[in-house]
């Protein structure tokens, strides 16, 4: 089956989604598109926020969530130790700051698994303080959401995937779960 990859691109981080919501209270039937599209963020420091459905596959990816909840907790334990000797006043400076920091330096184990060779192209294809709305899908799906988001769109992109990019796409989902729906 030949699959395009489509990206509507919208300046703002989160225009992609109120456009998308704005396209889907349209009147009519629900449109399967509308089951098929995932959502990329771009903060103004360039870190992504990927949620939704990506060629099939279910994402909840912030790069900006990378703390360590192992570090947090050792941090703060020593921070309390060491602002013991100030009081209890001394104590929660103590937790808070320890704990702070520690969430940062330790090792982040609760992370989602990233894959990077998506969020690489999507790096390159939205830049900072954007959002857009991809879909990887059959050309008809990708017309109807054309269609659907009409001039709100700051800029479309769209090309159909070789085999060989099904692929390596393919490879880099391999750790996200299946969407609920087909594609």
């Amino acid at each position: 089956m030949s699959l395009e990859f489509a990206s509507a691109r919208f300046h703002g981080e989160g225009t992609a989604v109120q456009s998308y919501a704005a396209a889907k209270e349209r009147p009519g039937p629900d449109e399967a598109w509308t089951r098929k599209v995932g959502f990329v963020e771009r903060h103004h420091n360039g870190r992504l926020l990927l949620r939704g459905t990506f060629a099939g596959h279910y994402l909840d990816v912030d790069e900006s969530d990378r703390a360590s909840q192992t570090g947090a907790g050792a941090g703060a334990v020593a921070g309390g130790l060491v602002g013991a000797c100030l009081g209890p006043a001394g104590i929660a400076l103590g937790l808070m700051i320890g704990g702070g920091i520690g969430a940062h330096v330790g090792t982040a184990t609760d992370t989602e698994a990233e894959p990077e060779q998506l969020a690489e192209q999507l790096r390159d294809a939205v830049p900072n303080s954007s959002s857009a709305i991809v879909l990887v899908a059959d050309t008809a799906d990708v017309d109807e959401m054309v269609a659907a988001l009409g001039d709100r769109v700051g800029e479309l992109t769209r090309h159909e995937l070789t085999a060989q990019q099904q692929a390596a796409l393919e490879a880099s989902l391999t750790t996200a779960p299946p969407a609920a729906n087909d594609y």
